[in-house]
C-alpha cells in the first residue's frame, strides 16, 4: 500500500513537472513509458524543449535527504540524453520547490546515485531553466 502511495506521488509530480514546465513556454510533456517496470527501457520521467534546446529530467520526490537513486537509472538517462543531445537532469521535489540537479552533479558508487543537500544548494531553480536554452548543446 505505501509502494502504491508513494508511486502516485511521483506520477504526480512528473505531471506537475511537465505543466509548470508548459506554462513557462517549453513544450513539455510525461514520457509515456515513465513508471514502468519495464527495465529494457531507456526513457527520461519528463522531457521538455524550447527553441531547439532540448531537457530530460528524472523526476524525484523527498521529504529528507540524501536521495540514493539507482545507478542503472542514471546511466540511461544519460544515454537518452546522449542520443538526443539534451541536458539531463535530476529534478527533485523537496521542501515544496523543484530544484534542477545536473546529471554530472550526482555522484555515483557501484550500484547507487547520491544526491545530497550540497549538490541541492547548487542545483538551478525551474525558472533557471529558461536561461540555459541558448547554450544547451
Amino acid at each position: 500500500m505505501r509502494y502504491e502511495a508513494s508511486r502516485r506521488r511521483g506520477l504526480d509530480k512528473e505531471r506537475d513537472l511537465a505543466r509548470k514546465l508548459w506554462g513557462m513556454g517549453f513544450a513539455s510533456m510525461r514520457a509515456p513509458a515513465s513508471g514502468a517496470r519495464a527495465k529494457h527501457i531507456v526513457q527520461p520521467d519528463v522531457i521538455a524543449a524550447i527553441d531547439g534546446a532540448i531537457f530530460a529530467f528524472e523526476v524525484k520526490v523527498r521529504s529528507e535527504l540524501p536521495l540514493y537513486i539507482e545507478r542503472e537509472q542514471v546511466e540511461k538517462l544519460s544515454e537518452w540524453a546522449r542520443r538526443a543531445g539534451a541536458r539531463a537532469f535530476v529534478a527533485v521535489y523537496y521542501s515544496r520547490a523543484w530544484r534542477l540537479v545536473p546529471l554530472e552533479a550526482v555522484s555515483c558508487a557501484e550500484r547507487t546515485c547520491r544526491v545530497g543537500e550540497e549538490e541541492l544548494s547548487r542545483a538551478l531553480k525551474l525558472e533557471d531553466l529558461r536561461g540555459l536554452k541558448a547554450s544547451s548543446r
